[in-house]
């Protein structure tokens, strides 16, 4: 928390006043958005990276090297740049290991995050989807990007990992395995 503090200046004469009170303003401005940039008052973005776009009631983003959406419903879908040779899946507490995952979708509330081996690229525009923007950290543990729309979310965590949530279930990709729950 920033505590501010009333500067009073009385000086006779009003031209001296003036001049000296707007110098001080502009220290005092100055100082206070030092400050602030410091505990991460402002900007959420660091960078201009055009961000997710809204394409009907859908929402396309990269996450990664991944093409995404996310829909009003929250159905959230990644179709992945390299096919994974399988995806691990966790229900009802066993691990499955699926094969050939060209895509990862959630859009169950009942059944975990699996692949979408029918996607045909329905999550990625023509040209590929645009990059989320580089969020400004306020401390380590913060996402490097993230993007939140109909309940989902998506984002690159601060340790490098693509994770997206919706519905109470979620996948994230930490080396060459995708994993669903």
């Amino acid at each position: 928390m920033v505590n501010s503090t009333k500067i009073s200046l009385s000086i006779k004469g009003d031209s001296v006043s003036r001049g000296v009170k707007v110098a001080a303003a502009r220290v005092c401005g100055g100082i206070l958005g030092m400050v602030a940039c410091l505990f991460g008052v402002g900007a959420g973005h660091a960078d201009d990276a055009p961000g997710p776009v809204l394409v009907g009631d859908t929402e396309y983003f990269a996450l990664g090297d991944w093409n995404c959406s996310i829909g009003a419903d929250g159905v959230v879908g990644c179709d992945l740049a390299v096919p994974a040779s399988s995806m691990d899946v966790l229900y009802a507490g066993m691990q499955m290991s699926l094969p050939n995952v060209p895509a990862i979708i959630i859009d169950s509330a009942t059944w975990p995050a699996h692949p979408q081996w029918n996607a045909n690229g329905s999550h990625t525009l023509p040209g590929g989807n645009p990059s989320l923007p580089r969020l400004t950290p306020v401390n380590y543990h913060d996402p490097q990007y993230s993007v939140t729309y109909a309940g989902a979310n998506c984002q690159i965590t601060f340790q490098g990992a693509a994770v997206c949530t919706s519905m109470g279930h979620g996948f994230s990709q930490w080396g060459p395995v995708p994993h669903g729950y």
